[in-house]
């Protein structure tokens, strides 16, 4: 057998194979024998009529197309085989074939991954954020503890903006009740923007005893009755003002362990660093495999584009309808045309599919490879993401796609993990020496 490759893009190859009668033997047998299980002809025995029988009942052009069924893949996979540096990212597409004599030639299009060639790494600068926790986090902090310990007091004035009401409230829609706005003894914060913006504008100024009634129309995303009038009416049995404690050493000791504001304010920066540490490593993640992306110039393959294309469409679309929303009335409300929201799925796509290919492609050349131990990291962390039975995450991993689909995501997180250990990270806002990453292998896996 013959074969010539010939690249005609980065992403495609054609396959020009030219195929004996010998080369072609194997695949004409099986499909003459698939074929004579099908077609029952008096005096021979299922599975061994003739191929020129076959021919004779079914037509030589059936035949014909039977055995190019079974011969082009057959020889393609061969071809694939001795030509270890073409990696097709989907199956060849076949442009033509000639089949004289039983020897066969044809013209395939293989679709591959391109070449890439990676930036200089000691040349890819980012600026690592800052972990240290500012005095405004530290109020805003103390404040969500300080709320979390108010009490509500009823008073004698009129409710206004951050006051609580207790009400009774009944609605309904085309004088049906509507039981997802109504109950009793519902406490509500005047001016927190619940509900409908009517809600607030309605109880500010009311007192104890009052009664108010006003119509609304419920907002786009409020599911299958997005759009529709409600009419409430709501019974104002109490207002309360919200009483926080005063921010003292009194209150650290009623809130936490500490006997000081002090040693608190200094626990609830401690905290915030953390938290800020680990959020810092993952944007330094993001800055490297962006400047690498723009760093680094190639085609991504259409196919893989239009699948990630359509996995993402179908992500978002489930979104929109846990909201009770669809897609054409999520377009609608923005204002978004199908072709802009197109646009915007193709850029995305072909930035992750540029990044995965990127990842796999460091991967492929340090030789990085997967442990048992790793494939049970993951499985424990995706377990614990996804509030599930770590068995039962392992238990669908039997599926050996799935299973290289979560390797793929192991090496393409260690791919990336060697490329910031390469970059050269500088602490933002200072002239201080490249700092030192965490370690990458606590990081939750990277959206590529």
């Amino acid at each position: 057998m013959q074969t010539e490759v010939t690249r005609e893009s980065a992403t495609t190859i054609r396959l020009t194979v030219a195929a004996t009668a010998e080369d072609v033997a194997p695949s004409i047998d099986r499909a003459v024998h698939s074929l004579a299980d099908q077609v029952k002809v008096p005096g021979f025995r299922k599975g061994k009529v003739p191929r020129r029988i076959l021919e004779s009942r079914l037509g030589a052009a059936a035949v014909r197309d039977a055995i190019l069924q079974e011969a082009v893949p057959s020889l393609l996979a061969r071809v694939l085989q001795e030509h270890e540096d073409i990696n097709p990212v989907a199956p060849p597409t076949l442009e033509r074939s000639d089949f004289e004599g039983d020897a066969l030639s044809f013209e395939a299009l293989v679709e591959v991954r391109p070449p890439i060639e990676l930036p200089n790494m000691e040349l890819i600068s980012v600026e690592r954020p800052s972990p240290a926790a500012t005095g405004e986090e530290v109020d805003e902090q103390l404040e969500r503890l300080r709320d979390r310990f108010a009490t509500l007091e009823p008073v004698g004035h009129p409710a206004t903006a951050g006051d609580f009401v207790l009400i009774d409230i009944s609605s309904t829609i085309d004088g049906e009740s509507f039981e997802p706005l109504s109950g009793k003894d519902q406490s509500y914060e005047v001016g927190s923007g619940m509900f409908v913006p009517e809600m607030d504008e309605n109880l500010t100024g009311v007192s104890a005893g009052d009664i108010v009634e006003f119509a609304a129309t419920l907002p786009e995303g409020a599911g299958e009755h997005g759009g529709k009038v409600v009419a409430f009416r709501v019974l104002v049995k109490e207002v309360r003002e919200k009483k926080v404690p005063a921010l003292d050493d009194e209150f650290a000791t009623m809130a936490s362990e500490f006997e000081t504001l002090a040693e608190l304010r200094a626990d609830v920066a401690e905290r915030i660093e953390r938290i800020k540490t680990v959020q810092a490593d993952s944007v330094v993640r993001d800055r490297v495999l962006e400047q690498v992306l723009e760093e680094t110039e190639f085609e991504p393959p259409e196919t893989l584009v239009v699948s990630e294309m359509a996995y993402r469409l179908e992500r978002f679309e489930q979104q929109l309808k846990q909201s009770g929303i669809t897609l054409e009335r999520y377009m609608e409300a923005n204002g978004f045309t199908e072709e802009q929201v197109e646009q915007d799925l193709r850029t995305q796509a072909e930035r992750n599919v540029r990044a995965q290919l990127i990842l796999e492609d460091v991967g492929k050349q340090e030789g990085l490879q997967v442990t048992q131990e790793e494939i049970a990291q993951e499985v424990a962390y995706h377990a614990e993401m996804t509030r599930s039975d770590p068995k039962e995450v392992a238990e669908s991993l039997r599926d050996p796609a799935r299973l290289r689909a979560l390797a793929g995501d192991i090496i393409r997180r260690k791919a990336l993990n060697l490329l910031v250990e390469q970059a050269e990270i500088t602490q933002e806002g200072s002239e201080a020496p490249p700092v030192e990453q965490a370690s990458g292998d606590d990081q939750a896996p990277p959206e590529a």
